[in-house]
């Protein structure tokens, strides 16, 4: 026999091995039965991206876990998602900027209307050192990060043409209850009022609030293009939800199951970016087929008029970090 044919039967013979080793490496591993809650639409980016999300881990990993997928708030609104996933009650969640204010306060800046000049300034805090203390921060809560998604972007609707900061001065603008949103819209002279999500057509209606800011969803699903006449694309919050699994499953799974969620989380998550921006166009559009006229907004106005208010929120709240390094990530 010669040398270059014993050697592929060598290289053979090696590959046989390798494979059967695995194949024992594989049946050792623990199965899993998960759940996982959100209050996204099934028919919706996140939905549909969890749906492919499910059906990648089930497949790569050899059905050593099985996850059962729950949307549409089957399982509880976001909060209790949360509480759930870090109690070991529940498995896994995608949920939003709620668990800031539930487990990590001080990085409520992530939240702060008009901080973030733009989606790539978010993206590069989050995937840099900032980023990694927030998952971090949530871990100690009982809840591993699996990746993040750029669910939407936030705008503002009115019956009054918003271009600059005194534009808001004592406007009657509807925010939900978060405290970063009603702080930092009050720093710039706005009356701010709590209505809830199904009376805010009629609220806007009624001129009970003179306008309202949300994603382009919001304002299509709800048509408050027949309540709201401008449209001001002010960009001012870059919603982002996160991919949560309880931390105490996380760690008893084999090193070779963690890389197989990570890896299909993020190839998920990035269909569901890709997915939300188109769905975002086309909300977009809808409200300007519906009579919206877009307005154009001097956005570094806006900021100015909020450093001060920033940098003692920093001082103060968001001690975790400072502002001119956040402002660092932009450069």
């Amino acid at each position: 026999m010669n040398v270059k044919k014993f050697m592929a039967l060598v290289g053979c013979a090696a590959l046989t091995i390798s494979a059967a080793v695995s194949a024992v490496a594989a049946d050792d591993e623990k199965n899993f039965t998960i759940d996982l809650a959100t209050s996204y639409a099934s028919d919706g980016p996140a939905g549909v991206a969890l749906a492919e999300f499910v059906e990648n881990v089930k497949e790569k990993s050899g059905g050593s876990i099985d996850i059962s997928l729950f949307t549409d708030g089957t399982l509880g609104n976001p909060s209790d998602n949360y509480a759930s996933v870090s109690s070991g009650d529940l498995d896994m969640t995608m949920a939003g900027l709620e668990g800031l204010d539930l487990y990590a306060p001080e990085y409520t800046f992530l939240d702060a209307p008009f901080l973030m000049k733009s989606l790539e300034h978010q993206q590069a805090i989050l995937a840099g050192g900032i980023g990694d203390s927030l998952k971090a921060r949530y871990e100690e809560n009982g809840f591993v990060t699996l990746g993040w998604h750029n669910r939407d972007v936030r705008v503002l609707a009115s019956n009054k043409e918003v271009k600059a900061p005194e534009d808001v001065a004592g406007l009657k603008l509807r925010l939900p209850g978060m405290t970063v949103y009603v702080d930092t819209w009050s720093a710039l002279g706005v009356s701010s009022t709590t209505v809830a999500m199904n009376e805010l057509y009629t609220a806007l209606q009624t001129k009970t609030a003179e306008a309202c800011e949300g994603g382009y969803e919001q304002m299509t699903t709800l048509k408050l293009y027949e309540v709201q006449k401008y449209i001001a694309e002010t960009e001012h919050v870059y919603e982002f939800v996160g991919l949560y699994i309880n931390k105490d499953l996380y760690d008893s799974m084999s090193d070779n199951q963690k890389q197989i969620l990570n890896d299909c989380a993020a190839e998920s998550l990035a269909k569901a970016d890709e997915l939300a921006a188109e769905k975002r166009a086309e909300y977009k559009q809808a409200c300007l087929d519906g009579g919206m006229e877009e307005v154009e907004i001097d956005k570094e106005a806006f900021r100015a008029g909020l450093e001060d208010f920033y940098k003692t929120q920093f001082a103060e709240k968001w001690t975790t970090t400072t502002y001119d390094e956040v402002m660092s990530f932009a450069e």
